[in-house]
């Protein structure tokens, strides 16, 4: 689950839960794709492979959704969907191993409603409670 929220004229964000830590990165990416296209229809007409790690759990969502970002800013390709995604920790380290959809940006069906710069660590705290991860997620816009 994510909601947005307006933080300031030059930022927005999400609040984002989920019962797993995959449930909680996936509605990030999802949040993610909504500020970014709205409502613009995506398909999924290609499949990417993301294979991330990090010292931490805040540190690997930031490269998450950053990668993201990167694939529509670089690349020009939109997100559809996670088909699968997970996390684990090994010797102090996290990795991320997802499969995403998408499709390459079509000007003729998809809108970005916000350019996202770049997406914060203020405020950025995944923590378990009451049996379900949160977190806010700051872009700086």
């Amino acid at each position: 689950m994510y909601r947005i929220f307006d933080h300031h004229t030059a930022d927005i964000g999400l609040e984002v839960s989920g019962n797993t830590l995959e449930e909680l990165f996936t509605a990030a990416a999802l949040g993610w794709k909504h500020l970014v296209l709205e409502d613009s229809p995506t398909a999924p007409k290609e499949k990417k492979t993301v294979l991330l790690t990090a010292p931490d759990l805040n540190d690997l969502l930031v490269q998450w959704l950053s990668e993201l970002n990167y694939l529509l800013n670089a690349h020009f390709w939109v997100l559809d969907s996670i088909e699968q995604i997970s996390i684990q920790k090994a010797n102090g380290t996290y990795t991320l191993n997802a499969t995403i959809t998408g499709e390459p940006l079509d000007s003729d069906r998809h809108y970005i409603y916000f350019e996202i710069k770049a997406v914060t660590y203020h405020q950025l705290n995944i923590e378990k409670k009451g049996g379900k991860f949160r977190t806010r997620i700051i872009f700086d816009i």
